[in-house]
Parts: C-alpha cells; sequence; structure tokens
C-alpha cells in the first residue's frame, strides 16, 4: 500500500478538526455514525429502526438499554416494540440488583414509557447498592418522578457527605476515581446552578477530574489507561455545559478528551477497551453515549439523562408516567451515608473492568466468549441446553414438564423410534385423508412430506427428559483431553442468613472432577455441574462478549451488600477474562467463590 493511501485510510478514520481544538456537531454526528454502522452491519439491518425493533427489542432487559437511551437523547423515536419487549422482561423476571432495575427504568423513560414502574422502584432502589444506586435514582428523580423515601434534593445531600478529600468520589477506598466521579458530576449537574453546596462540590470534582487527565487527553481507570474512564468525563463535562474542546482545563498537550479516545477506536468505527485491544460492547456504547452528550452540549440541550421524551411528554400536557407515591416531605432523606460502595457483580477481581463497566450496573465483568450456554423456558418447568450462544439461566427448580437437549446423539434417545413412527404414521393418515375428499393437489402432498421431514429432524437432533432425567445426569464428553476439579463455597456467607440454600460449612459443591473436551471453559463447566448436580445457575449476557453470573445456587450478587457477588479463581488465580472466554487445560483446578467484599474477604476465609 502506497503512503498516500495509507494517509487518505487515517484520515477517514479520524475526523479533521475544522479549527482549533474542537470538533464540530458533524464531526461528532460521524462518529457516532460510525458506530451505528458497525451495529447495522453486525445485526444485519438495513436501517436504525430494523436494528431497535430487530436485535435491540430482543436484546431487552439484556444488554441493549444503554444504546436506547444514547438513540433517543440523539432524536430517535419510534421505540413502541422495545418498550413492550422491556415491559415484558420486567414483568416476567426478578430483577435482584437496585441499580439494574433503575437501569431498566431510565430506558422505560428514554423509551417514552408511562409505565408506573419507573417510580414504583424507588423507594427499593435508591442507596440500596452504595454510591451508584444512588446516582442512577438521582437520575430517575431528576426527571421528575417522586417517592415516598426520596427527593433529589436529599439524594444529592448523600452524595455530597460521600466525596472524599482529594475532590472526587468511589467505590471504595480513600481517593476519588475518574469513572464514579464523573458519573457522580453527572447526576449532580442538575443542581449545580441551584444550590450553592452542589456547586461547589462539583467545582472540585471538575478540578480533580483536570488534575487526573493525562497528556494524551486520556483517563486511567484504576491505574490503566482506558476508553470508559474518558467517556464519562466527556459525558460529565457536557451536562455542565463545559466544552472539553475549549475549556484550557482539559486540553493537555494539545490533546482534548475526544482525541484521546479516538485512540481507541477501531477500523470498522466500533472502539476497544484498552489501546491496542479488540472490540468491546461497553466501551463502543460508552463512547456512543458520550458523542451523543457532547452534541447535546454543542447544540444546547439538557443534559444526557434527562429524557427528551419525558419533558416533551410534559410540555404538551400529555399523561405523565403515574408516579408510585405522593412525595412526603417528612419522608426525605437527609441523613448522608458516608458508605463508599457500588454495585459489582463480580465474575472477576479486576478492578480496571469494574469501574470501566460501570454503566453496566458496574459489574466485573470481562468482554470475551461465552461458549455453551442454557435457556430458562417462560411459563414451564422446562429447560432448554444448548451448544448455542444465549443467556443462560440454569436452575434446579424445574418439578414438572421436561428438558430438551438440542445436541445430536442424546443418550435419552429410546422415544425416537416411536415418536419417528407416529409422525410418519400421521404423515400417511393426513394424506389418505385428503384422498378421501378428492384433494388431490401434489401442493399438498409435497407440504405433508416436508413437514414430516422436518418433525423427523426435530426428533432425531434432540433429546427430550424429564427434569429428574436432565439434572443427576452428566454431560456427554465424547472426547476428552483432560480432567479439571471444580468446588463452590459461600463461606464468606455463613452465619449471616438464615437462607436454606447457604449450607452451614459454605460448601455448595466439594472438589469435584469434571472430564473437558477442547474448547472447554470455565463456564462451561459450570453449567455441566449444574446439570450434573442440580445446582442453580443465574447468568445473563446474550452475546460473547456479556455473559455474566449473577447467581449460584440462589446466592445472588448484593444479597450480603454492595460489594457482595460471585468470583472465580483458575489455579488459585483470578483471571482478568470472562469465564466463558477462560479455555481450560488438563490439570487446572477452579474455584467459585462468593465474597461480600469484593474480594478483600477471601483470603482470610478461604486460607490453607
Amino acid at each position: 500500500m502506497s503512503w498516500a493511501a495509507v494517509i487518505v485510510l487515517s484520515l477517514a478514520l479520524v475526523p479533521i478538526r475544522a479549527f482549533g481544538y474542537g470538533y464540530t456537531a458533524d464531526e461528532v454526528d460521524d462518529l457516532i455514525g460510525g458506530i451505528l454502522a458497525d451495529k447495522l452491519d453486525e445485526s444485519g439491518a438495513d436501517d436504525v429502526q430494523e436494528w431497535i425493533d430487530g436485535y435491540l427489542t430482543d436484546k431487552a432487559g439484556v444488554m441493549s438499554e444503554w444504546y436506547i437511551i444514547a438513540l433517543s437523547q440523539d432524536g430517535v423515536r419510534g421505540m413502541e416494540s422495545y418498550e413492550r419487549a422491556l415491559t415484558d422482561y420486567i414483568s416476567s423476571n426478578t430483577i435482584h440488583s437496585a441499580t439494574s432495575r433503575e437501569k431498566l427504568a431510565l430506558a422505560l423513560c428514554a423509551a417514552g414509557s408511562s409505565d408506573s414502574y419507573i417510580a414504583d422502584i424507588l423507594d427499593s432502589s435508591v442507596g440500596e447498592n452504595g454510591i451508584m444506586s444512588r446516582i442512577y435514582g438521582l437520575h430517575i428523580l431528576n426527571n421528575g418522578y417522586t417517592c415516598d423515601k426520596y427527593t433529589a434534593e436529599s439524594v444529592a445531600d448523600e452524595l455530597l457527605a460521600m466525596q472524599y478529600a482529594d475532590g472526587g468520589w468511589a467505590l471504595f477506598g480513600d481517593y476519588g476515581d475518574i469513572d464514579v466521579t464523573a458519573m457522580t458530576v453527572q447526576a449532580l449537574s442538575p443542581q449545580y446552578s441551584e444550590r450553592a453546596d452542589v456547586e461547589a462540590a462539583v467545582d472540585r470534582a471538575v478540578d480533580f477530574l483536570s488534575r487526573k487527565q493525562m497528556d494524551d487527553g486520556g483517563y486511567k481507570g484504576f491505574g490503566k489507561p482506558n476508553l470508559e474512564s474518558s467517556a464519562q468525563v466527556l459525558t460529565a463535562l457536557s451536562a455542565l455545559g463545559i466544552d472539553c474542546c475549549e475549556d484550557e482545563r482539559f486540553i493537555k498537550d494539545g490533546n482534548t478528551i475526544i482525541d484521546g479516545m479516538l485512540g481507541y477506536r477501531l477500523g470498522d468505527g466500533s472502539f476497544c477497551h484498552e489501546a491496542g485491544g479488540g472490540f468491546n460492547e461497553t466501551a463502543t456504547v460508552q463512547a456512543m453515549y458520550s458523542f451523543v452528550a457532547y452534541k447535546r452540549m454543542l447544540a444546547g440541550k439538557s443534559y444526557l439523562y434527562i429524557m427528551d421524551d419525558r419533558q416533551e411528554l410534559s410540555q404538551k400536557g400529555g399523561d405523565m408516567p403515574a408516579p408510585a407515591t405522593t412525595q412526603s416531605d417528612s419522608a426525605a432523606v437527609t441523613t448522608a451515608s458516608a458508605q463508599n460502595s457500588a454495585e459489582v457483580g463480580l465474575t472477576t477481581t479486576a478492578a480496571s473492568s469494574a469501574v470501566s463497566a460501570a454503566h453496566t450496573s458496574a459489574s466485573f465483568k470481562s468482554t470475551a466468549t461465552a461458549a455453551s450456554s442454557s435457556v430458562s423456558a417462560a411459563d414451564s418447568s422446562a429447560h432448554i441446553t444448548a451448544s448455542s450462544e444465549l443467556t443462560t439461566t440454569v436452575t434446579s427448580a424445574a418439578t414438572s414438564g421436561g428438558v430438551i437437549s438440542a445436541v445430536t446423539g442424546g443418550r435419552h434417545g429410546g422415544y425416537k423410534p416411536i415418536a419417528v413412527i407416529v409422525i410418519i404414521g400421521a404423515g400417511a393418515l393426513l394424506s389418505v385423508l385428503l384422498l378421501a375428499l378428492g384433494k388431490k393437489s401434489r401442493k399438498n402432498f409435497i407440504f405433508i412430506g416436508a413437514a414430516a421431514a422436518a418433525g423427523i429432524v426435530i426428533v432425531l437432533v434432540t433429546d427430550i427428559r424429564s427434569a429428574d432425567e436432565y439434572y443427576g445426569s452428566s454431560a456427554v464428553k465424547e472426547n476428552t483431553v483432560g480432567t479439571v476439579t471444580m468446588e463452590i463455597r459461600c463461606d464468606t456467607a455463613v452465619g449471616k442468613s438464615d437462607s436454606e440454600y447457604i449450607p452451614e460449612d459454605g460448601v455448595i459443591l466439594p472438589v469435584t472432577s469434571f472430564d473437558i473436551e477442547e474448547g472447554d471453559t470455565v463456564y462451561d463447566v459450570l453449567t455441566d455441574a449444574a446439570q450434573t448436580y442440580g445446582i442453580q445457575v443465574d447468568s445473563r449476557g446474550g452475546s460473547k462478549s456479556m455473559i455474566y453470573v449473577s447467581g449460584i445456587n440462589y446466592l445472588y450478587e448484593f444479597d450480603f451488600g454492595d460489594l457482595s457477588g460471585w468470583v472465580y479463581h483458575v489455579n488459585g488465580i483470578s483471571p482478568s477474562r470472562n469465564s466463558g472466554d477462560y479455555v481450560l487445560s488438563d490439570g487446572d483446578v477452579i474455584e467459585w467463590l462468593y465474597t461480600c467484599e469484593l474480594g478483600h474477604d477471601l483470603n482470610e476465609v478461604y486460607e490453607e
């Protein structure tokens, strides 16, 4: 390739500045458009509306909420199908995490919903999972929703009391963190011009963010440069009306925050988490909505989380989402909490993953490959166990119905000859009936033959079993390449609850051997254990990059505080990879451990 071609390609990937340090609205639009083009190509959609009605609607409640918020605040409408899908998801699932409930409420608000869920969850969610649940709750309250226990002012009081001496906020520790500080500023921004104490606190936070900016314009999170930290700062400054490309406090060595972010941009328009890495869903969606936030600031619009649909409905005098209750002045909470915590769903103790993923419920989850999976079947006690890439829930609670194992060559195939005979017989009987009725068109018989053939194929490639047959049976491993061991323990939760699912010795699964095949991952072995020993496993994700284990044996993240959840170790080390991406080797030792203190309590409890 000639140097001229290289230069042309480089210019195509990075917007040319119109003047000075700044980026025009059109240039920011190009960045947003690059992300959308990549997502449309990935999903096979022809346009944004098809992407919303198809892919995002299918993922409602699982992974699409931040895209919906970004699209809505960028002026996209027509989200009725997504709204219906999300309300269906909410009504048919128990949302254990307070910040997850708040995130879904924000997505409903962005989609123009009038569902009472948005306000109903406030009393039970604000502050329940530490600082993150206060931040998300304040976003909802800033949109005019009310509840008995909290007001926007009272939640702001709590956040102000949690500010560190250096001007920042954090999930834990003694010093401010970039992501959490920026996200707190976003939530406090509507009160900036109304309260002197908020203004003073936010000004200290802005100084903190300016001091922490790197020479390339970007930011570090937990000591590592990453895209998401910069995206959060861009969103925060835009909420305050600060143009990061014009304010000298945020231009270092001639580089702006957006300059720093473009170092993570990939050739297809998407973004990576760390420089030189591959596509990362969390980084991409956070880049997208931060660009939307900046674009809104340039246009003089409200900050990202003041939903346009909500404001438009109010101005038109339309039906507003009904609040759960009438606000009670006496119920306003003004006692500030000094708790330094946040919602943390743990599949790894890599701290950099925690904060960079803050807008996906501040969960510790790597973005990598999720291998085999299972899906809980709605409205029945059946389960589908499939070798595909899907959101998973493996549960031992099934008491009726059956289990369909969509794996060719199932071991419980004794019913198959009978089923094939029944299908053939039914086809023959239907053919005779058509002849008797004088309907001799060849199309009818071709259709019957095709339907029968399809039915036979389904029978041959599935394995239908009762729940009792499914649980207690070992997963078939035909081409084993070794053996690993795994144990599942919750010692840190012993004595803290009378739950029947917490064993007195903390051992959910003792050290147990499992055969592995080439490419098997930690998550594969966990699902094998769920099947073999009837252990409930609740996970979500819906894509290779988002698989996340939230509960094992009915013990969930946040059940014992803001920093509680599941982590896994391999050979005594907590990998910085998703459990669905960690490919196992012969002899590996796996531990799934429940922590109540972000992993800090594990050494004491599990020391030999």
